[in-house]
């Protein structure tokens, strides 16, 4: 059975929003984070993590799109996060998903470890177990056993194993990255950088090879 991925669109996606994101990125002060999104090893999105610096924390802005024909379907995935830390602590989270048609928006607003959370198609959930939503940029997330999905909100329970010490092949070079490996309600693979970021992940999807890669790892900011 033969896929068919629009390659050519999503390239040039990539390549404009890397050119916008890097110069917002020298202008303001912030570091951007970008990933290309590669499905059985081609190329059908991008996500993008700006991190912005406040007084009292960071103000994150999370962006992934991806667009992909398999035969005659289209699959289309447009997310947009932004979180508030203030101190290393979660503050609040506001998203919005499109997710092959389906729109999903919540709000969450933390309290040390206690939550209230609201959106359209998800209910109100009201809780303190400390949990986060699947933010998988920040490697304190592999100590959480408690998360919850970026698109509606559905609670995870997992645990994250560290792997060891590795290198990860970024733009054709190799990166010192520590390796992570989450089972449970999510089964993720996760490589982080010496700074705490995330450089890849890798995870399957109705049955494909799904990566994000960090195209811009080799000098991180």
């Amino acid at each position: 059975m033969r896929n068919h991925i629009a390659k050519g669109s999503i390239s040039a996606l990539i390549v404009v929003f890397m050119i916008q994101c890097a110069t917002a990125s020298l202008a303001f002060g912030s570091e951007t984070l970008n990933f290309r999104i590669l499905k059985d090893g081609e190329p059908i999105g991008y996500e993008t993590v700006e991190i912005t610096p406040t007084a009292t924390g960071q103000i994150v802005k999370v962006e992934t799109l991806t667009d992909v024909r398999v035969l005659f379907l289209r699959f289309h995935y447009d997310h947009q996060r932004t979180e508030q830390w203030k101190d290393g602590k979660l503050v609040s989270v506001e998203t919005t998903t499109n997710d092959d048609g389906t729109y999903y928006t919540w709000q969450a607003s933390y309290d040390a470890d206690c939550y209230v959370l609201t959106g359209t198609r998800v209910g109100k959930r009201d809780a303190c177990d400390a949990a986060w939503p699947l933010t998988l940029w920040h490697e304190d997330v592999t100590g959480k056993t408690d998360l919850f999905s970026v698109i509606n909100a559905e609670p995870y329970s997992v645990h994250t194993q560290r792997i060891g010490e590795e290198t990860v092949m970024v733009e054709s070079r190799e990166t010192p990255a520590v390796h992570y490996e989450m089972s449970g309600d999510v089964d993720r693979k996760l490589w982080y950088g010496t700074d705490g970021k995330l450089l890849k992940t890798s995870f399957k999807r109705k049955g494909y090879d799904i990566d994000f890669i960090r195209v811009d790892a080799i000098h991180p900011q």
